[in-house]
């Protein structure tokens, strides 16, 4: 029975752990999926100061970002947590009667990272979930200058476009390629190929801004403290977790003309989702556990009571209290790790039931779980059987053996 309970809780807890562990990177690249995170500008373009309800934009010569700066953003320290950027440059024409915004973006853009790694990248990779009827622009070479567009869905239902329509910009004839669902803003759009656009508006090598998708650590309360405030000790480990808010810092450290600025509605939402999916799994792994130690003190209280003219013997031909103490908890020791280890690999493929069931992947446990669950599962079986066996050395052997006598 205690081997049994030590098993079962094993199992839940290696389950629950080892999606806990892997499930905070794996929401976090579907969360990635929804859109960025950051959001790079110039610093003359974040400083906007509104009087009266109207919107005032300080002058400035450089309100750009240069293109050619944009893959820097793949060298700071948390490169690798950088799933995905779109630099845009944003326009303005008339359509209809109306000003629409027109956006040059990459679309999904090859290019070499500073490290010299390949990358893919671009609006489609910022944005996987964005649905289109017809196709994308192709984004094959920043030297192809075809006259394609996507149009959002609100200015394709204002026109009465469809994919294949030819659609007036700047003076020139577009074929708009594909329309564009996503239920926001995007929808009141027009998308060209970046340098397309850079070339109608005289902008060649400029961006306004560029979006970033970043893997993120919920922040704490140590996250939000002021890192010009902080001793060096404090700014190291800030400056090398990644906040959502030290990337942002790295980001700005790389393009010195920038700001960077967290998405703060969906960077809060995403800690808050993994915050509770991870504590739910953590609290249910410490009820099995604590399940499991009950059930092995109760086992173990039974057995002691059963065997207590065995201990009493024991001490009467002179075995010491350690020596009763250690004879009985390496039995227990021997349960708990045969419990562990039977739970460890049950729960290593409970855990990828999980994660299957969930998120549609296997899910990838450390290769230390299963030792660790062992040696806690040892642990609960020895903390389970300490009070029972300390009543039973308590007890006197000569009371005892009269008693069974």
């Amino acid at each position: 029975m205690a081997i049994g309970a030590v098993a079962l809780g094993s199992a839940v807890a290696t389950a629950m752990l080892g999606a806990m562990l892997d499930v905070g990177d794996r929401v976090n690249r579907e969360l990635r999926s929804l859109g960025a995170n950051l959001i790079v500008t110039p610093k003359s373009a974040a400083l906007p100061v509104e009087i009266g309800g109207i919107r005032y934009q300080p002058a400035a010569k450089d309100e750009f970002i240069p293109e050619a700066l944009v893959p820097k953003i793949k060298s700071i320290f948390w490169q690798l947590n950088i799933t995905a950027l779109a630099p845009v440059l944003r326009a303005q024409t008339e359509i209809g009667g109306r000003e629409t915004p027109v956006d040059g973006v990459w679309f999904l853009r090859n290019f070499r990272a500073p490290d010299g790694t390949r990358v893919t990248t671009g609006l489609r990779a910022l944005n996987a979930t964005w649905k289109v009827e017809g196709r994308w622009v192709d984004d094959p070479n920043p030297s192809d200058r075809s006259a394609e567009c996507v149009a959002g869905a609100a200015v394709a239902r204002r026109l009465g476009l469809r994919p294949g329509a030819t659609l007036e910009l700047f003076g020139e004839p577009f074929t708009v390629t594909g329309i564009l669902a996503t239920g926001g803003e995007e929808e009141d759009r027009i998308f060209l190929r970046l340098e397309v656009l850079q070339r109608l508006t005289g902008r060649a090598g400029q961006v306004d801004s560029i979006q970033v998708g970043a893997l993120t650590k919920p922040e704490d309360a140590f996250a939000r403290k002021n890192p010009s405030q902080m001793n060096p000790v404090e700014y190291d480990r800030w400056y090398c977790t990644p906040y959502v808010s030290s990337i942002a810092h790295q980001i700005e450290e790389t393009l010195p003309m920038a700001v960077a600025r967290p998405i703060r509605r969906v960077a809060d939402n995403e800690g808050r989702v993994l915050t509770r999916i991870r504590g739910l799994m953590l609290l249910i792994s410490l009820a099995a556990l604590a399940t499991a130690a009950l059930t092995v003190w109760s086992v173990m209280a039974t057995t002691v009571l059963e065997r207590r003219y065995e201990i009493a013997i024991m001490q009467a031909t002179g075995a010491g209290n350690w020596l009763v103490a250690v004879l009985f908890g390496a039995e227990v020791a021997i349960q708990g790790a045969i419990g562990g280890l039977i739970g460890a690999v049950a729960g290593v493929q409970l855990s990828n039931w999980v994660s299957q069931s969930v998120f549609g992947v296997r899910a990838e446990a450390p290769a230390l779980l299963a030792p660790l669950v062992v040696v806690v599962a040892v642990a609960i079986a020895l903390a389970g059987a300490a009070q029972p066996l300390r009543r039973a050395l308590a007890l006197e052997p000569a009371v005892m053996l009269r008693e069974g006598a």
